[in-house]
């Protein structure tokens, strides 16, 4: 394993052009002929940037596809197999003697796979001056590029070689390929260098190549930099050895070792071995300081110093930690040093400071509000100006605070050098206003319902809504007679100003409620069938019930609404149990507006 030069084969990649077609012969596969018109057919080759536009038989045996880069105008060689094995690329590569070489080249079936079947596969042969070298195989119809790689070393006294690639398969359908990205490349040895080689503000960039698996007998080395981002390389004067060091780096430039087996050859492109790059960094500790919220001893309390992210760490009291205690007042020191053995130091003086502060609170006046105040009081000591905070809103200039909510908060004034006193204070809510006017209500129309306010407090301010149709709307107990379904709503002040609220809904059934169902051995109105009215109503001129038959079995006339001489008990005129079943009623009611009603319903009888 080793490093390899840069790859002297420039036109190994085909080039590139908007022409789906080179239109220029390039004379590069002998015995093969160049064509314009594609499919190229048997025994000739094209140079193109993608297949998908063809027509013809490859639509159905070949597979659509460009160069194998990101170059959407890249070139490749698409070649048709002649029917017989032959040469189908062929160039000189100039190199130099003695040297070892990697080639490499990317290969592709341009069979459809789905119409492969048994055909035959393209097996290519790499030759170096005529001479076999090695061999891809049979090379799988599955539509993917394929790197084939092999490696020889030039003789002593060879300046130039021809790199040929000849298909072995026999003539026939299926042995059709594309080629791209030839490389020619000088191989040296492994070059391990890091990827970023640090240095320090103020000292000089020391790089170092490990060196192993070295071909040459006599190697020879030259350091390169770049300072465009590796687009040009210039060599550093007098660097021909495997440690450098740079006096005045700069944040950035990169560095790369060259290696050949000559100092002759260093100077040749395709004779040499190169490393991968390092970039110089900066590591500047040059505005290092201690850090740390707490450079003071407050109130008997350890500032803490921290020194930051480093490797290693070296403080005057003799600790190695990150951050340490500062618990009495004087000067601290560090020395901090990277991984990559910077360095740098800091010191400061820590101070003595004794602050003290006290609470005075209100709480708010209304259960459930944000009237309760606190203010920083007794304020004793301290550096500086004093700045003040509530929980975790921003210090400032006001030590008075309002607007605050019960429960617990934090109160804080800090002075100039960052010493705190934190005052944690608890707000109570007062015992919550209450009112109470009852459940929803249900009456008759013409009804009058009364209503009775109760509270926890006695000085109290009513206000009573809907106020036209109640008795009084600033009194604890109004009466209403409604006429529809109403919603009664009070609000109450105590002498606070604290206010809260109540509401029901009033319910008004008509005139007349007549039940659908009764069940003469049960108990209360459920136990007989009668008119419940309104107080409207002055006389039940009848009320009459008939079985299913049209019967007569209840008969009462001229009767006051809510005798007890209307209520029918279920039994027959003939004073005997009526059976279980629906029964008929009519009932003609006058009412004090003068109306006589006429009205008819069912009852069912339950036993």
């Amino acid at each position: 394993m080793g490093n390899l030069g840069e790859n002297i084969f420039v036109n190994g990649d085909f080039g590139t052009g908007v022409p789906n077609v080179l239109a220029t012969n390039p004379n590069i596969a002998p015995g093969y002929n160049y064509v314009v018109n594609v499919p190229p057919g048997d025994g000739s080759y094209v140079i193109t940037n993608n297949t998908t536009p063809w027509g013809s038989w490859a639509i159905s045996n070949w597979i659509n596809i460009k160069d194998n880069s990101n170059n959407p105008n890249g070139y490749m060689m698409v070649v048709n197999a002649a029917y017989t094995p032959s040469l189908f690329y062929e160039q000189k590569v100039d190199v130099c003697a003695n040297t070892l070489y990697e080639m490499s080249v990317d290969v592709i079936s341009l069979i459809e796979q789905s119409v492969a079947g048994n055909s035959i596969r393209s097996n290519v042969a790499f030759l170096i001056d005529g001479v076999d070298v090695c061999a891809s195989g049979d090379i799988p119809h599955d539509g993917v590029w394929h790197t084939y790689r092999f490696s020889f070393t030039s003789s002593p006294t060879t300046t130039s070689v021809k790199l040929a690639f000849r298909n072995n398969a026999p003539g026939g359908y299926g042995n059709d390929l594309a080629i791209d990205n030839i490389s020619f490349r000088a191989c040296g040895p492994l070059l391990d260098i890091r990827d970023t080689s640090w240095f320090c503000a103020g000292t000089p960039l020391k790089i170092s190549a490990n060196i192993q698996n070295s071909p040459y007998n006599t190697p020879a080395y030259q350091w390169q930099t770049s300072q465009d981002g590796g687009l040009t390389w210039n060599d550093i004067a007098n660097a021909n050895a495997v440690n450098l060091t740079i006096n005045a780096p700069q944040q950035g430039d990169l560095y790369r070792l060259l290696s050949a087996n000559s100092t002759v050859n260093l100077d040749l492109p395709y004779c040499r071995s190169l490393s991968t790059p390092t970039r110089a960094y900066l590591e500047d500790l040059s505005q290092y300081a201690i850090g740390g919220t707490d450079t003071i001893v407050c109130n008997g309390a350890p500032g803490i110093l921290v020194a930051g992210k480093f490797m290693d760490y070296a403080w005057s009291t003799g600790e190695n930690t990150a951050q340490i205690a500062a618990p009495t007042p004087g000067w601290y020191a560090v020395t901090v040093t990277t991984k990559e053995n910077c360095t740098a130091s800091d010191s400061l003086l820590v101070y003595r400071v004794d602050l003290f502060a006290t609470t005075d609170v209100t709480p708010p006046i209304c259960y459930g509000d944000s009237t309760g105040t606190a203010s920083i009081v007794y304020l004793q000591g301290g550096t500086g100006g004093l700045v003040y905070a509530l929980d975790a809103g921003l210090f400032g200039d006001i030590s008075d605070f309002e607007g605050i909510a019960a429960g617990t908060h934090i109160a804080q004034v800090k002075d100039s050098l960052g010493c705190t006193v934190k005052m944690p204070f608890t707000l109570l809510n007062p015992p919550p206003l209450t009112i109470d006017i009852g459940s929803n209500r249900k009456i008759l129309a013409c009804d009058t319902i009364a209503f009775q306010a109760v509270s926890n407090k006695s000085t109290l301010i009513y206000s009573w809504q809907p106020a036209s149709l109640l008795s009084c709307d600033n009194c604890p107990n109004p009466t209403m007679m409604p006429m529809r379904d109403t919603s009664v709503s009070i609000l109450i002040v105590d002498e606070l100003g604290c206010y809260t609220s109540d509401t029901i809904l009033v319910d008004v059934s008509p005139r007349l409620d007549v039940p659908n169902v009764f069940a003469p051995d049960s108990y209360g109105t459920n136990a007989f069938f009668t008119l419940f009215t309104s107080k409207s109503a002055v006389l039940v001129r009848k009320l009459a019930v008939y079985d299913r038959w049209g019967s007569l079995v209840f008969l009462r006339e001229n009767i006051l609404p809510g005798s007890n001489n209307l209520r029918w008990d279920g039994t027959t005129a003939a004073d005997k149990q009526a059976p279980e079943g629906v029964y008929i009623w009519m009932a003609e009611v006058l009412f004090t507006d003068n109306v006589s009603s006429v009205i008819k319903g069912d009852i069912t009888l339950i036993r």
